[in-house]
């Protein structure tokens, strides 16, 4: 911003002194004609010296007027010579008046000094951005977009590919033959290695950068957004405002399908941040000419291990809710996954809102004697009431350094006024719509019932290898 406005200062300052030079010049031009012409014809010739109309006027007014053909001194011209005397002054204004007004535009055109040397291309180019982002970008977009005919059905484009969901939905359209895009947010520190050996492409990019994003979209058929802002990083900024620009630059580049992973019921908590910008971002997906698809999931069993399994089996201590919580209808990410391919390949799903879930729904309470009956442990229970949670979200909300841990709060939100409610599961619908079998979907007591059998045989064996018959996944 501070180089734009010194560019314009500049600029500025130049054309003026363009200004001043033409006044300048137009005044010695006028003092040439009176010298010229013989202004001493009334006996007042006060500029008459023929040493003055003898010397090169270039030297004198910084002007560039021919001296007089002859070397010698000119005379006194008389009162007849006047008349010609003024045609040509008159003639030489013009001319100088032609050739300042031209380097006064050539100066206000030019760039800055060459001094700066590559600098200056830099803030010439940041001091006329606004018009290449209105005209030029449309150009390049429009360029990109010739060929989108030509695309292939099979491409991919994959955000929040590193996440718990996003991992799974890359190997889902690898395996399936896809050729899949990842877009991570930044290469150094993210982990994304594992996404190469699967034979995925991994490109830079950012929601909150919106010039890395019509590059990202190049030769993409179909994109599915896994994506949202991590714990470091601004809600707003990302899910909202970073989401939908990469919205609209996805229908100037005509992608074809758009899946969109959203939360289950986010209509209903709209005071819940998150949620609220999910079902904004749903109607702006409603709004838009994309062919969409919106995939409302539930919560993940994978956290739960982390949570609960391994603390139990530690004996450390693990954190329960008072009852009055609904439960939540758990789901491998890895079904999680198969329902967005097979969303994504579907006619029928395009502009359909899908719930998807697991097959049970599960309290914490129900989580915690699970996790002890497969680990043989007894856990050490701290119960938190949902009152404690939200007065911690109400004093965390109060300091601007903890707003983001209050928003993260505010889920509480889902449990005190869903109380009492009941959690309803995926229906059989559902799975036809998505060509599904639900005898495939993985149960909660399947997924933590496998962890506590890698985990003990590698304590007892050294490794884990499947028995036989045993579908390891």
């Amino acid at each position: 911003i501070f180089d734009r406005g010194a560019e314009m200062m500049q600029s500025r300052m130049r054309t003026r002194c363009g200004g001043v030079a033409l006044a300048a010049t137009c005044c010695a031009s006028f003092l040439v004609i009176l010298i010229g012409s013989g202004t001493h014809s009334n006996g007042n010739g006060a500029f008459s010296s023929p040493a003055l109309r003898g010397a090169s006027s270039s030297t004198a007014w910084g002007v560039i007027v021919a001296p007089p053909p002859s070397a010698e001194p000119v005379a006194a011209a008389s009162s007849d010579s006047h008349p010609t005397s003024l045609v040509t002054g008159f003639f030489a204004i013009v001319a100088c008046c032609a050739a300042a007004r031209r380097r006064a535009v050539l100066a206000a055109a030019a760039p800055t000094n060459a001094i700066r040397g590559s600098a200056t291309a830099r803030q010439a180019t940041i001091m006329f951005e606004p018009e290449v982002d209105e005209e030029e970008d449309v150009d390049v977009i429009g360029r990109l977009t010739e060929n989108a005919s030509m695309v292939s059905k099979t491409s991919v484009l994959v955000l929040g590919a590193t996440g718990t969901l996003g991992r799974q939905v890359v190997r889902q359209f690898l395996n399936a033959g896809y050729s899949v895009r990842c877009m991570v947010r930044n290469r150094a520190d993210r982990p994304f290695s594992f996404l190469v050996d699967w034979g995925a492409q991994v490109i830079e990019g950012n929601l909150v950068r919106k010039e890395t994003l019509p590059s990202a979209l190049i030769g993409v058929h179909t994109v599915i957004d896994c994506a949202t802002a991590n714990p470091e990083e601004n809600t707003y900024n990302v899910d909202w405002e970073g989401k939908k620009t990469f919205i609209q630059c996805c229908e100037k580049m005509d992608v074809q399908r758009y899946v969109f992973l959203s939360i289950k019921d986010c209509e209903k908590y709209q005071s819940v941040p998150l949620m609220q910008i999910k079902h904004l971002t749903e109607k702006l997906l409603a709004k838009s000419s994309l062919r969409y698809t919106v995939i409302r999931a539930t919560g993940f069993m994978q956290p739960l291990v982390s949570q609960y399994a391994v603390s139990i089996l530690d004996d450390q201590k693990v954190y329960g809710d008072d009852g009055t919580s609904p439960g939540i209808a758990y789901m491998d990410s890895q079904d999680c996954a198969r329902f967005i391919a097979a969303a994504a390949t579907k006619e029928r799903t395009v502009g359909k809102t899908i719930t998807v879930s697991g097959p049970k729904v599960w309290s914490t309470s129900e989580v915690i004697e699970l996790c002890e009956k497969l680990s043989g442990r007894k856990a050490d229970i701290s119960t938190v009431p949902s009152a404690v949670l939200q007065l911690t979200q109400i004093v965390a909300g109060c300091f601007e350094f903890t707003i983001d841990v209050a928003e993260r709060l505010r889920f509480v939100d889902v449990n005190s006024q869903n109380a009492g409610g009941k959690t309803e599961v995926m229906n059989r619908e559902t799975y036809d719509i998505l060509g599904v079998d639900p005898d495939n979907t993985r149960k909660l007591e399947d997924y933590i019932g496998e962890y506590y059998r890698r985990v003990f045989k590698k304590l007892t064996k050294g490794k884990y290898e499947p028995e036989a018959g045993e579908l390891e996944k």
